[in-house]
């Protein structure tokens, strides 16, 4: 399998997705969940950029062992999420989306390391809340073993990492400034996601 062409940011190494089979879903949200992958691999190609960078920055080797291990497991899902890209139904592109999407993840870095990780914990968060929606046992993709399987394990790490984030953000940071840039970043978020409002209609999120 040939190397996949990047969501919205080109990673220093590339790895071929990996191999998913068709998932069982309704044709609506089959297309529905098309629309919504590349914005949630735009989101982990950017998160292993960012935590790769902050890896490297790290002063204490404990911390950037961590971070770099997020960076590893970022770029896991990267490659799980092209393998269901790969899987899903083509549909017509949507440059606008992830235009938003790219220009939403490259504001996340302003200000330091202990604002950046604040902000990336803040939309982890809200990614968490939106990946618990899509996995209610009633929600379209419970019917699907293997997408269901997937986004329990993106969900599980995407917690651990939330939880790392938030403890280093706040042994560098001052905690309001913490709070309040988190806060910030999902309220940025949200209306990127916006952009994609039918498709996570569709889905029952």
């Amino acid at each position: 399998m040939t190397d996949a062409i990047p969501f919205c940011f080109r990673l220093p190494v590339t790895a071929s997705p990996v191999k998913i089979a068709p998932p069982r879903l309704a044709d609506a949200h089959a297309e529905a969940l098309a629309t919504l992958v590349p914005l949630l691999g735009c989101g982990e190609e950017a998160a292993a950029l960012a935590f790769d960078g902050l890896a490297d920055a790290a002063s204490d080797s404990v911390a950037a062992n961590a971070l770099a291990l997020i960076a590893d497991e970022e770029r896991t899902h990267e490659q799980l999420l092209a393998g269901l890209a790969s899987a899903l139904p083509a549909i017509a592109r949507q440059p606008q989306l992830i235009r938003a999407a790219r220009r939403f993840h490259i504001q996340l870095g302003r200000g330091g390391g202990a604002l950046h990780l604040a902000r990336i914990a803040g939309v982890d968060a809200a990614v968490c809340t939106a990946l618990s929606r899509l996995l209610r046992r009633d929600a379209p993709i419970g019917v699907d073993p293997v997408t269901q399987g997937l986004f329990k394990r993106i969900h599980g790490d995407e917690s651990r990492h939330v939880r790392v984030s938030r403890t280093l953000a706040r042994a560098m940071g001052e905690p309001r400034a913490i709070h309040e840039v988190a806060a910030a970043a999902r309220e940025a978020l949200a209306g990127v996601l916006g952009l994609a409002g039918d498709a996570f209609e569709t889905l029952q999120v």
